[in-house]
């Protein structure tokens, strides 16, 4: 097997790679040759500078093809962010949005909120409020137990993208957690109000709301979840 390591010239793109989040800025190309020298089974690898503690040169045993750019040199927006939030939920071992987010923040990424016109002044301000739309399937039980297992997903082009699967104390446990991850890295006074598409897992989605103090959803819930 033979290799080249291709070094990339700043301002470098920030990479989701193998779980891992960094700077790219170096290739390894590996490849063989076959019987007349033709280069065939050729596979890249990132390396990458993950930033603050970690030391620059880190190679991450992943496909090149299977990596995704999160941030490129002049900034990203929030809806390239949540499609890059979504793909790491659907891998076997998540790195989860808190690094993801917490990693992005210290290389010094922005993550552009998207604009809407404002009812007053007709001028065009970033957008604060929004909505998650739950996908909600019971994947154990009948949903009428405490200990039923669901699973939820929202959707990304809705804003924010939440994922998380466990009974319903679980889920909200978790989706709370979610939220506050997101709050912390765009440090606005963003809200986010929930929903479901059949109503299942109302409660769930009420007591998320009353957390943020969203219209309608000020009085108390029952949190015996």
């Amino acid at each position: 097997m033979k290799s080249q390591l291709l070094k990339l010239d700043a301002p470098y793109q920030v990479i989701y790679a193998g779980g891992l989040v960094g700077l790219h800025i170096a290739t390894m190309v590996t490849w063989t040759e076959d019987e007349s020298g033709e280069m065939v089974d050729t596979v890249s690898y990132p390396i990458i500078d993950q930033g603050e503690e970690f030391p620059a040169g880190k190679m991450v045993m992943t496909d090149l093809d299977d990596c995704r750019c999160l941030c490129p040199p002049n900034g990203t927006n929030l809806l390239w962010v949540m499609k890059i939030i979504e793909y790491d939920f659907q891998q076997i071992d998540p790195a989860g949005p808190d690094y993801i987010l917490e990693r992005m923040k210290l290389l010094g990424c922005k993550i552009v909120l998207p604009t809407e016109k404002d009812k007053e002044t007709g001028e065009m301000v970033e957008k604060w409020d929004y909505e998650a739309t739950l996908d909600v399937m019971c994947i154990s039980g009948f949903g009428h137990s405490k200990n039923d297992i669901y699973r939820v997903r929202s959707n990304i082009f809705e804003g924010f993208y939440f994922q998380s699967e466990g009974t319903a104390r679980e889920i909200y446990i978790d989706l709370n957690y979610q939220i506050g991850i997101y709050k912390t890295y765009i440090n606005k006074l963003i809200k986010i109000r929930f929903q479901t598409i059949d109503g299942e897992l109302e409660n769930v989605t009420n007591i998320l709301n009353a957390d943020q103090y969203i219209e309608g959803f000020e009085h108390d819930y029952n949190y015996d979840l």
